[in-house]
């Protein structure tokens, strides 16, 4: 199947179906949002009226973008007068479909005819460093790729990184290869740069400190998981002995000092003892990475001392928790509403309303997880800061329940510290006598770590 594009004034198109006495299609909307964005804006490739774009389909329930490819008589004018100045200097398109051990380049010039093309460029490295601002790449959202947009953006390049799953164009292709993947990737961008007015789905870069936070914060919740799991090991052990510890003794059993002793008073099995000495041990050593790598998570968010400093004037909020928070949402102004926020760290409930009926559902947990499980630490620091919180939050649980009860002041947390962040106000319930043991504290502990780390 064949759809072919007149490029004169407004577009038109004709699907050709299989079955020659059969035609449809004409005269309707493109289904893809990529061939309706070239409908609205085909009269301004230039005045040329004998040009074509062919696009190949193929699909059994309707048509889908498999590769599309462009004829042109005339030249388009360059530069186009759209666009801010670094646009108007682009004269090279990159679209890169990078993988672990090579990448599939194709190079567009201005008029979007393909002057370069690697199926198989190993040495990825050397290619960024022909780059310079004349250049314009994309990319897929994948692991590296926001250090190698970092490298090309260093060239003076510019650099988009594009999300797969909202990128129609290659998420749909029947064709899909590495060959199609790049060039639909370079066509787009193209296109984009071009016109100026047809966007391509990209992904928030985030800063480098960011990221770095959200390192060390998915290595602190890996090893908060391992310590669970620890505990319910030698908890399950002791029960399976028949030895029932007290809330007192578990505390004593997991510090180091005397660990030890409370298991030498249990009467266990010697296979069992074995097992808790050896669990035992290695629960310790992962606590004792758990606190170092808490000290690196402050030392890493140092950049972010004055939103830190900000927000720890709630009570409950320490400075891990603000820059758990500052991981997570980065830099709040990309959030038109504060629902956009909360659905982005997953504090929406789902949504089904057909017939004039609405069934809300659970929240979704498709979306970042940190700051929920990190907040949800603090809620009751927070409820008891304040007396309308505190109502809020024993009525809300009385009638749907703690979980519901606690998600929605996490909300309303979240609200606040968003707000705090736009107006550079502090808390309004503010304990200043914790504040200033909180800042204290939390200055101490910077100090101390930045004189350990050298010695180290």
């Amino acid at each position: 199947m064949e759809l072919r594009v007149a490029m004169s004034g407004r577009w038109s198109y004709a699907a050709l179906n299989p079955d020659p006495g059969k035609q449809r299609g004409r005269g309707q909307e493109m289904a893809c949002r990529f061939s309706v964005a070239l409908s609205d804006h085909g009269d301004r490739f230039g005045q040329a009226t004998s040009r074509v774009c062919t696009i190949n389909m193929c699909a059994p329930m309707g048509p889908r973008i498999v590769e599309w490819t462009q004829r042109t008589t005339t030249k388009v004018s360059s530069p186009l007068s759209h666009g801010n100045e670094e646009e108007r200097m682009i004269e090279r398109v990159h679209g890169i479909d990078r993988h672990k051990q090579f990448s599939t380049i194709s190079v567009l010039n201005r008029q979007g005819e393909e002057v370069q093309f690697q199926g198989a460029c190993r040495e990825f490295g050397k290619y960024v460093e022909g780059l310079g601002p004349t250049d314009a790449v994309v990319l897929e959202a994948s692991t590296g790729s926001f250090w190698w947009a970092d490298q090309i953006e260093a060239k003076g390049a510019k650099c988009f990184v594009v999300d797969p799953r909202k990128f129609r164009i290659i998420k749909d292709s029947w064709n899909k290869t590495d060959k199609q993947d790049a060039r639909n990737l370079a066509k787009a961008l193209w296109v984009h740069v071009v016109t100026g007015e047809f966007g391509i789905p990209t992904v928030y870069k985030p800063t480098a400190v960011v990221r770095d936070l959200r390192k060390l914060f998915a290595q602190y919740c890996l090893l908060n998981r391992q310590i669970a799991t620890h505990k319910n090991n030698a908890q399950a052990i002791f029960v399976e002995n028949g030895v029932e510890l007290k809330k007192e003794a578990k505390s004593r059993l997991w510090a180091p000092e005397s660990g030890l002793e409370v298991l030498k008073e249990r009467n266990v099995s010697a296979a069992s003892r074995v097992c808790l000495e050896l669990t035992l041990q290695v629960l310790w050593k992962v606590a004792e990475a758990k606190e170092r790598l808490a000290v690196e998570i402050l030392l890493a968010g140092e950049p972010l001392k004055c939103q830190v400093e900000l927000l720890i004037s709630i009570k409950g909020v320490t400075p891990l928790i603000a820059l758990a928070f500052l991981a997570d949402v980065a830099d709040v102004r990309r959030f038109r509403t504060l629902r956009k926020m909360n659905a982005y760290l997953g504090l929406v409930r789902r949504a089904s309303n057909s017939g004039g009926k609405s069934r809300p559902g659970h929240i979704t947990r498709e979306s970042r997880k940190l700051t929920r499980t990190i907040l949800t630490q603090c809620v009751h620091h927070v409820v008891a800061s304040s007396e309308s919180l505190d109502r809020y939050y024993r009525e809300l649980r009385e009638k749907r329940g703690t979980g519901r009860a606690r998600i929605a002041v996490i909300r309303k947390l979240c609200g606040m510290m968003r707000r705090m962040l736009l107006s550079g106000e502090q808390y309004r319930w503010m304990d200043r006598g914790l504040y200033e043991k909180k800042l204290k504290q939390y200055e101490r502990v910077l100090k101390r770590a930045k004189e350990e780390r050298p010695a180290a």
